[in-house]
């Protein structure tokens, strides 16, 4: 799939979560085209890997395979929103605390604070071992999970804050937090000092957005059917 001088882009509709979690944990995925995946499946979330690069979507529901088809084609055509120009490059280059802070952020403006705790719960019981199951409760290591999730490598490197900020809130000192806490833990998170407005600052939203807005174009859940 990789080797070849043809640029491939591909659009994969799946129900199976470990099929998908396979390839993606051994296929590698070329870097000059789109990789859209849909997953369909309902008995359980995917275990997702860290470090997907940044042309490889993921998605829950079906796609509008016309809306998502005419994308790419309009995409390669016109040499706007090309897959390789969604690099991290920007990023890379920004301080950590700072990075993670932008990562973070993206993460609201893709998914919702109740779908972001509902994947740390999940992710909390596959790391309870065996004990009871929480309900409506996350645990440290379900949020470090998480942590790792949104922030890839870089969770390595702010592990003391996702530690300290953890601790502030836990005010039982049990290692559990309610949806409330775990709000107020992903603010802790964002919070801090204000980002610098400076050009490399904003180039790096700019990319974040981009990163953002396509894959807004691919969302199948936000297109309107031609009756709206």
């Amino acid at each position: 799939y990789s080797r070849t001088s043809r640029r491939l882009n591909l659009v994969w509709i799946c129900r199976d979560a470990g099929l998908v979690e396979h390839f993606l944990q051994n296929v590698e995925f070329s870097s000059d085209g789109y990789t859209l995946i849909y997953y369909t499946g309902k008995e359980r979330g995917l275990i997702l890997r860290d470090d997907l690069p940044p042309n490889v979507f993921m998605f829950n529901g079906r796609p509008n395979l016309e809306r998502t088809i005419s994308v790419i084609i309009s995409s390669i055509a016109t040499g706007e929103g090309l897959p390789e120009e969604l690099s991290g490059k920007l990023l890379t280059r920004t301080p950590v605390e700072i990075r993670s802070r932008l990562l973070l952020e993206k993460a609201l403006s893709i998914y919702t604070m109740d779908q972001l705790f509902d994947y740390t719960v999940k992710a909390s019981n596959y790391h309870n071992e065996g004990l009871e199951p929480l309900i409506d409760l996350v645990n440290y290591r379900g949020v470090v999970s998480t942590m790792k999730h949104l922030l890839g490598e870089d969770s390595e490197l702010v592990s003391d804050k996702i530690t300290s900020n953890f601790e502030i809130v836990d005010l039982d000192g049990d290692c559990r937090l309610d949806r409330e806490g775990f709000e107020s833990f992903f603010n802790h998170m964002i919070g801090g000092p204000d980002v610098d407005q400076s050009s490399s600052m904003v180039n790096v939203k700019r990319e974040l957005q981009r990163m953002s807005t396509c894959r807004d174009m691919f969302q199948s859940g936000r297109i309107k059917s031609q009756s709206e």
